[in-house]
């Protein structure tokens, strides 16, 4: 026989807070006709890709095949590129010509030593070249010449340039002042006058050099003072400078000498391309594109968001894939303009790019959503939970990835990202600094959606021997997790505010729900609740299932279990009615996520949702969506809310549930039972609900006089109500000392259930005035 009993007053709140299966008839709220979006403008095909060649046309790809095209910049016409006879051989652009038979960056190899084909993809021609014997084709060439390369018998490398249609020079030697072997050797960028290269010296060291194709010579190129090594650099050739960045810090050097230097620091740590354009420097960053003058200045902002690297075209001109952002999107064509000044001109326009959306954290209508747009963050908004749907369309919050560094939780895979508390606050596992050493402690990073994305960190009781797993569950001020300490794995459970571990779970059967710990108790299908304010049991509940559960979740009124992890005796049930629901399938524990009276299963490239709310499990909604894995591309509100998912285009939808959601209820509180007013000057009170509320009212009696004072109210509390009372009444006095018994009320805010009350009691003591409390009416 099942059973389902209550221990102790502790309870009460939790029992109040399970409520009933249809406590009251729908009103205004979700329903699963809901299906609101926050668009990242949605993806059309064919998007573009990288902008590799500019000449008369560009040449472009499509992203959903792999698919080449050139298109005129004068009238728009469109020609296929055919790929290359062979997908080994190597393949380079350079204005409207496509080289097919190049190598690899290093040494000879039969995917460099066959024929070198040049095709001019706008007049539709081409030209084939055979490499002399011992010759191999390298990442470079001009109208005239194609470079090439030879290896002697002790492996020294000769540089070659072979003339290409009636230029007479056939095979050129290319003088080079020091010996280098094929080891790092690289074209690190070229135009039709020459190629900057980089290889290690046959003395020892890194080099750079610049090859004249006119006087077939390379001539060193100094690096940075202090930089040694190119392996860490940003090259840029430019038709009067040549630059190089390391660590945000640029140097260029003249292209006609080398010796005049010009020193431009970035504000970013790093570049992902620069160019010298006239006398000033294009950096693309994580921020954009910008321009900086070389002889010093501010930086002016070409483009706020930019998608593949510079591009530069055979007139010397800068191409990039970019806009203001993901709807303004288009290649641009930045060249020097009136005072040499950059100018940038859309020259293409081409389909929306949506940003990159990478995880999703849901609870009491608040959103956080990973994103790469331009630079990792983690973006929050915000739903509506009464009335007729709506969300915002802009970020509510920002926690930008460059600013917090590795705090903001990017939600790159289940178990690591950001995970919602429920009270406006999403929480994420480091092991960061402490003091001089890196690394060294477990922390949680607390990010405060009311404080617009703000990040603390907290650090973890016995945390310098713990590595990280995944968050498991978190609600409230508790956060449970995975994490191995001395070679083994376990569970814990932590308060994030203060760091203290409160208790170690020995498995994965457990689940958080404000401040009742559910785990399975025995073999039998009995599932026991803590409170961990007190590390007391205060509610057992028999799931009738026979077995010991795999997986517990909780939400609202609701739990679910399975008896392994494959999904065997898969069921949710209905606390109060004591009502088991079988579910209609069999799924591994990953797939499969608790709402309140809903339940979300991934099966495949579908999302199932099925409803709870009538006693049986129905299907009522099935999402064809392509997931990448599990926890990334959907989540659910498990507080009352909703579903989200992100659709290919990277469009978030949320999606309503039809029927009552389980009665408001508090689910954790943290009250001080004494307001001593002569050493403190307000009294703190938090109060943990299960869905958001519409308004809210504090009163305390005075238990002498029986007189009743309004405090504190409030509206659209979502998660936590918090109010800081001074111990005054409406009117600006101190209350008198005494006995107070405290009661909060709060109404729904989806208008479902009748008002929450709780109540306690609080002894204060108000500063001396020298009055006396009024006597009991």
């Amino acid at each position: 026989m099942r059973r389902s009993r209550v221990l102790g007053a502790a309870a009460l709140a939790l029992a109040i807070g399970l409520g009933g299966l249809t406590a009251v008839p729908a009103v205004a709220g979700p329903t699963a006709a809901d299906d609101l979006t926050i668009p990242s403008p949605p993806h059309q095909d064919p998007a573009p890709k990288p902008v590799y060649a500019a000449g008369a046309g560009l040449t472009m790809g499509r992203s959903w095949n792999g698919e080449r095209y050139w298109q005129s910049l004068q009238d728009g016409r469109e020609a296929t590129v055919v790929p290359c006879p062979s997908h080994s051989d190597g393949v380079v652009f350079h204005g409207d010509s496509m080289a097919c038979g190049v190598g690899p960056e290093l040494a000879v190899s039969p995917e460099n030593t066959g024929p070198l084909t040049i095709r001019d993809l706008g007049s539709g021609t081409s030209e084939t070249l055979t490499a002399p014997p011992g010759r191999a084709w390298m990442r470079a060439f001009s109208p005239t010449q194609a470079l090439a390369a030879e290896v002697d018998q002790v492996g020294w490398l000769t540089l070659h340039l072979i003339g290409r249609g009636d230029e007479p020079r056939k095979d050129v030697v290319v003088t080079s002042p020091e010996k280098f072997g094929t080891y790092a050797f690289r074209v690190r960028a070229f135009d039709r006058n020459g190629a900057l290269v980089t290889y290690l010296k046959g003395s020892g060291g890194d080099s750079v050099a610049l090859l004249d194709f006119a006087t077939a010579t390379l001539r060193p190129v100094p690096m940075a003072d202090g930089v040694t090594s190119t392996d860490h650099t940003t090259f840029g050739l430019g038709s009067q400078w040549i630059a190089m960045e390391n660590s945000g810090k640029v140097t260029l050097r003249s292209r006609s000498d080398g010796k005049e230097t010009r020193t431009v620091d970035l504000a970013d740590w790093s570049a992902k391309a620069v160019h010298p354009l006239g006398d000033w420097l294009l950096a693309q960053t994580g921020g954009g594109l910008s321009a900086v003058p070389v002889t010093g200045g501010a930086a002016r902002k070409l483009l706020h968001r930019t998608a593949e690297k510079i591009t530069v075209g055979a007139d010397g001109a800068a191409y990039v894939l970019g806009g203001t952002d993901s709807t303004h999107w288009g290649v641009h064509r930045i060249a020097p303009g009136p005072g040499s000044a950059p100018v940038v001109e859309k020259v293409v326009d081409v389909p929306p790019n949506p940003a990159k959306r990478e995880g999703l954290a849901f609870a009491q209508g608040q959103l956080a959503v990973g994103q790469s747009d331009p630079a990792w963050s983690v973006q929050g908004y915000t739903a509506s939970v009464s009335g007729p749907p709506t969300v915002s369309q802009t970020p509510a919050w920002k926690c930008d990835l460059s600013v917090n560094a590795k705090v903001c939780g990017v939600q790159d895979a289940a178990g690591h990202r950001s995970a919602p508390t429920g009270d406006g606050r999403f929480v994420s596992l480091l092991r960061t600094d402490v003091g001089d050493c890196f690394g060294c402690h477990l922390a949680v990073n607390v990010i405060d959606a009311a404080a617009g994305g703000t990040v603390r960190q907290v650090l973890l009781e016995g945390g310098s021997e713990m590595w990280p797993g995944v968050i498991q569950s978190v609600s409230g001020r508790y956060i449970m997790f995975t994490a191995a300490a001395k070679s083994t794995s376990r569970s814990y459970v932590a308060d994030i505010e203060t760091g203290k571990v409160l208790d170690v779970v020995p498995d994965w059967s457990s689940e958080l729900w404000g401040s009742t710990l559910w785990q399975a108790e025995g073999s039998k299908g009995v599932v026991a609740g803590t409170d961990l304010r007190t590390g007391q049991i205060t509610q057992r509940v028999d799931l009738g299932s026979g077995c010991r559960p795999h997986r517990i979740m909780a939400a609202g009124s609701w739990l679910y279990a399975a008896c392994s992890s494959t999904g065997d005796g898969a069921a949710a049930f209905h606390v109060p009615s004591e009502k088991r629901v079988p579910l209609p399938f069999r799924t591994g524990q990953d797939y499969v996520r608790l709402g309140d009276g809903y339940l979300v299963r991934q099966e495949g490239v579908v999302l199932e949702v099925y409803n709870l709310r009538s006693g049986t499990a129905v299907r009522e909604r099935e999402i064809s969506q392509w997931l990448r894995f599990y926890g990334v591309d959907w989540g659910i509100d498990r507080f009352g809310g909703r579903l989200a998912y992100t659709d290919v285009g990277q469009t978030v939808h949320l999606v309503g549930v039809s029927g009552d959601a389980s009665p408001l209820a508090v689910i954790d509180q943290d009250v001080a039972g004494t307001a001593d007013f002569r050493q403190v000057k307000t009294w703190q009170a938090r109060w943990w609900l299960s869905k958001p509320v519409s308004s809210w009212k504090l009163t305390v009696r005075n238990t002498s006089s029986g007189i009743t004072t309004v405090v504190r109210t409030g509206t659209d509390a979502r998660g936590l109500i918090a109010p800081v009372w001074d111990g005054k009444s409406s009117t600006g006095t101190y209350l008198f000392s005494g006995e107070y018994e405290w009661t909060l009320t709060a109404r729904p805010a989806d208008g479902r259930g009748a008002e929450v009350s709780t109540s306690g009691t609080v002894s204060m003591t108000r500063p001396p005035t020298g009055g006396r409390p009024p006597a009991r009416p």
